[in-house]
């Protein structure tokens, strides 16, 4: 793991990596991506994959989170056990280079996910759908657009809790996230 502190953003190779994730809340407290966001979109057209972790619809720095408007939401999962439905099952998020089921999302921490995208442009493919029991399904937990050679992949998903508890099924669908410009998502 690389850390990409203001400087690196403004002037670093980000070609040598493979994916860069920016983490929770990035874009409410990082003024820096303001200026950087054109340079990680540059990336992600040259091949790269960008996944962009939860941010609140307040507060953000810029309103161009990725290449392709979206909007966030106050959509969020709280039942850490609510059914997952698959929307796009053939997804290269959903198979690549693990075949995502049912079972991977068995044993997640305190909640699916929150700040989903409540609406997006339709060049974001849309792979899950959930709710918590007795409300609208949301299908804005996972969005991904291919943008030139390169991904760009905005997550409402709670893999901060996730990862951090060893959550075998999240990792496994956060090693897809990471090679979605590899492999065609």
């Amino acid at each position: 793991v690389t850390l990409l502190d203001e400087a690196a953003l403004a002037g670093a190779d980000l070609s040598r990596f493979e994916a860069i994730v920016t983490g929770v809340r990035a874009y409410n407290t990082r003024n820096d991506l303001v200026a950087a966001q054109a340079r990680l979109l540059d990336y992600v057209d040259g091949g790269g994959t960008l996944v962009v972790q939860y941010n609140t619809e307040r507060g953000l720095v810029t309103d161009r989170l990725g290449p392709y408007p979206f909007k966030l939401s106050r959509d969020r999962v709280t039942d850490q056990t609510a059914a997952v439905r698959f929307l796009l099952p053939d997804s290269p998020l959903l198979q690549l280079p693990n075949r995502i089921s049912a079972n991977d999302f068995t044993g997640w921490v305190q909640e699916r996910g929150l700040y989903f995208a409540g609406s997006w442009d339709p060049a974001f493919a849309a792979p899950l759908g959930m709710a918590d029991p007795g409300e609208k399904e949301s299908a804005g937990s996972l969005l991904v657009a291919r943008h030139g050679k390169g991904a760009f992949v905005y997550t409402g998903l709670a893999f901060f809790r996730q990862l951090p508890a060893g959550n075998p099924g999240a990792t496994r669908l956060f090693l897809n996230l990471l090679g979605a410009g590899r492999n065609r998502a």
